[in-house]
């Protein structure tokens, strides 16, 4: 009888410990860096976006003309509208696959305004953009989209995020990196929305 029990035990322990590890490796890409994540559900909740690109399909390979190897030029991409309330929206893109405290920002767009619910291929440099938003500094200190250059042989997941704010941050562009940012946002968001490219460095 003991024998019985002790392999009832051992065999339920395996079993819960291949379910955990299962959803463990399956979690991994799944989600916006914690950091971000967090901001969200301070005030959003379960409220969702839907961001995509008519690039990929989020979860799937980032195409190299957005990448360092390639043309270094942002996607397009695209999201639903955001909550009432909504007043601007906020664009992160992130390495979240780096062994570092904090994701490299690749991307970082704010003081969006509410009626806009996309941005174009190829979104040009500098500090303010044609539709009225801003863009803060990125991994290199400057105001824009740079593309993912990983390690040779490392598959990173580059998340996409868009945040519904319930206000505009109102910040100074020479001060706006990615922390900045974050941090203006605290209480603001209403709804985010993820989309994550894998991209295997040369």
């Amino acid at each position: 009888m003991n024998s019985l029990v002790r392999n009832t035990l051992v065999s339920v322990a395996f079993a819960a410990l291949c379910v955990s590890t299962a959803g463990a490796q399956n979690a991994a890409p799944a989600g916006p860096p914690q950091l971000a994540k967090e901001i969200a559900i301070a005030r959003a909740g379960s409220m969702t976006m839907r961001v995509t690109s008519s690039a990929w399909v989020s979860g799937d390979a980032l195409p190299e003309r957005f990448t360092q190897n390639g043309e270094n030029i942002s996607p397009g991409i695209a999201w639903t509208k955001g909550p009432v309330g909504t007043v601007s929206y906020v664009v992160l893109a992130e390495d979240n696959g780096v062994q570092r405290p904090e994701p490299i920002p690749h991307w970082v767009v704010y003081d969006l305004p509410s009626t806009l619910t996309r941005l174009p291929q190829g979104v040009a440099v500098g500090e303010r953009l044609e539709n009225g938003g801003m863009q803060g500094k990125n991994i290199r200190g400057e105001a824009g989209y740079v593309g993912p250059k990983p390690p040779a042989g490392q598959t990173h997941p580059y998340h996409f995020q868009v945040f519904a704010l319930s206000s505009r941050l109102n910040l100074d562009p020479a001060n706006a990196d990615r922390n900045a940012v974050l941090n203006a946002m605290k209480g603001k968001v209403l709804a985010s929305g993820d989309l994550i490219g894998m991209y295997t460095g040369k």
